[in-house]
């Protein structure tokens, strides 16, 4: 089985290592050229306390951040392409083809039929996403090179490309491949489910569920320029989010026109809350963050959440398989 299994799936796995491959020169490539308008970067945002520094157009004048754009998307891609390729046709091709009845007749039952071919593809997926996931590090060990003293890459920006969560969404999309191909029975169709639900999910998932993982921290800052005490400023390597209420508040929490506030601010002299005019006294801003040092911890919950519906899509598969007629 294991044998007629690597016979049905070489076409596809010689496509995703061809994959592979290209996007491994591709980020070798890169790295190579990169290096000196990053240096640039670095050398430029250093100090930068949090928020954006100038970038150096040498960056992207020389077209690297395009290219480095499409590298990533093809990593994000990869994924579901396996799950469409691999998984999709699975099953399907068994039914269309009539050589389930051939299979299922041999002393082979439909439950170990379904399992062996499953945890083999299984492997062959997680090892295409660790593969995958150490060839992403080439640009999330280039972003990391920058320093955590500027904020032109902060370490969130590779999330989506680090390896806990590459592996996770690489079985979620194959677990999604292989029960639409159950559950439809019909190649095309399961390919197209595949897609639009592993989209909805992913994107649900890293818009509405990402950023709450944990409480953001909330910072205030006074509108003169003062810092409050207590809870800590963003820094460079922090996830500034944009779920925070905008504009100004007084001290009972109500919200202040920003034009007004700004005219305000204008007429302060320095830096301090004691030189402001006093209708700016108890007025602040709010910015809510996730800190860096978080991340990897977040990582684990994304992994976490993909695996477990990776697990509940095979269990399903492997009921949808036993029924079939």
């Amino acid at each position: 089985m294991t044998w007629l299994t690597w016979r049905q799936h070489r076409s596809s796995a010689a496509l995703v290592g061809a994959m592979l491959l290209v996007l491994s020169v591709a980020v070798i490539c890169l790295t190579i050229a990169s290096a000196g308008p990053l240096g640039e970067v670095a050398r430029t945002c250093a100090g930068v306390q949090y928020g954006f520094c100038t970038t150096p157009q040498a960056w992207f004048s020389s077209n690297l951040n395009n290219w480095w754009g499409l590298v990533l998307m093809a990593v994000v891609v990869v994924p579901v392409l396996i799950g469409m390729s691999v998984g999709a046709p699975l099953i399907p091709r068994e039914l269309e083809g009539g050589t389930h009845l051939l299979a299922w007749s041999q002393g082979v039952t439909r439950g170990r039929w379904f399992l062996v071919r499953a945890a083999l593809l299984v492997v062959g997926a997680a090892v295409s996403a660790a593969v995958l996931a150490a060839i992403a590090q080439g640009w999330f060990a280039m972003e990391r090179d920058l320093g955590s003293g500027n904020g032109f890459l902060t370490i969130w920006s590779g999330f989506d490309i680090a390896p806990p969560v590459v592996i996770a969404y690489t079985l979620f999309a194959l677990a999604l491949g292989i029960a639409a191909g159950a559950a439809l029975r019909r190649t095309q169709a399961a390919m197209a489910v595949t897609l639009v639900a592993y989209i909805a999910v992913r994107v649900s998932i890293a818009v509405l569920a990402r950023w709450r993982y944990l409480p953001p921290v909330v910072f205030r800052e006074l509108a003169g320029g003062q810092l409050t005490a207590g809870t800590p400023a963003p820094g460079p390597g922090d996830w500034l989010l944009n779920s925070a209420p905008p504009g100004f508040f007084d001290a009972a929490g109500h919200p202040v026109n920003a034009v007004s506030v700004s005219q305000l601010i204008s007429q302060c002299t320095g830096n301090t809350q004691a030189t402001c005019p006093r209708a700016l006294a108890g007025v602040y801003s709010l910015t809510q963050y996730q800190p860096a040092s978080r991340f990897w911890l977040f990582q684990g919950i994304e992994a976490a959440i993909f695996v477990l519906l990776a697990l509940a899509l095979f269990a399903l598969a492997y009921r949808l398989v036993r029924r079939i007629r």
